[in-house]
């Protein structure tokens, strides 16, 4: 496994310019989705899309929010779908989608049941989402994303560490899972809601029916101005998956 780290300050003089890109590394257009690290494995995955000589269409499970990742495939020429089981994430999404003025077929949906027909899709990812399941429920995700993919179809998946920051907070229920009363970075309150931490390993058994072509452990520095509410430093760890459907 390899590990990386990096330091990312947002809203600092550079906090938001590209990084350095290796050669032949896809640049994207929209540079938004810089504001959160733990996004730009993505660049990594749409290459792999590329290079596939799948049909050219993309699935996010977990795609709302008021910065969807789907941006980075839709500019790429990508035929778009995105489900989210959050209301406010999808009304988040439309809203960003009225301001960029494009338009991102995001829609309710869960996961663990995805709404769409078996091997209907070439790509599916799932990024920053599987970390507010169980462990249960996410190898109920694994299920459907291998249902839905096409035979070679590629998906890409993160898992937060147990070497995150946020590892230990709230009451534990079970190994690796805590009831978190907020989230540790966003500070929105949410009471009740679980986040699930894992070791290095502890996530291949769910890719049994994939190949994994990568997996990359990083450990990213995030450093927030002291004046900020949610200022100080945070170390963000996950586990990163790219796999095949055999």
């Amino acid at each position: 496994m390899l590990s990386t780290a990096e330091t990312f300050s947002p809203g600092s003089p550079g906090g938001n310019s590209l990084p350095e890109q290796e050669e032949n590394e896809v640049v994207m257009l929209n540079p938004f989705i810089l504001s959160h690290p733990l996004v730009r494995p993505l660049y990594g995955f749409l290459k792999e899309c590329n290079d596939s000589p799948l049909t050219r269409e993309v699935l996010d499970c977990g795609a709302g929010g008021s910065r969807p990742p789907l941006t980075l495939f839709y500019e790429h020429g990508y035929s778009v779908y995105g489900i989210d089981i959050t209301p406010q994430q999808v009304e988040l999404a439309q809203e960003y989608c009225m301001k960029a003025h494009i338009t991102l077929p995001i829609m309710l949906g869960d996961a663990r049941h995805i709404p769409f027909k078996d091997e209907s899709m070439s790509f599916i990812y799932s990024v920053n989402t599987l970390c507010h399941l169980s462990k249960r429920d996410t190898a109920a995700v694994m299920q459907e994303i291998e249902r839905v993919l096409r035979k070679e179809g590629l998906c890409f998946v993160n898992f937060v560490s147990v070497d995150d920051c946020g590892f230990g907070r709230g009451k534990e229920v079970s190994v690796g899972e805590f009831i978190q009363e907020e989230e540790w970075y966003s500070g929105i309150k949410k009471e009740g809601h679980i986040c699930s931490y894992y070791e290095d390993s502890e996530p291949d058994p769910y890719f049994e029916p994939f190949e994994i072509l990568r997996k990359e452990k990083r450990i990213t520095e995030l450093v927030i101005e002291k004046t900020h509410p949610e200022g100080g430093d945070w170390q963000m760890a996950d586990i990163c998956y790219t796999a095949r459907k055999l």
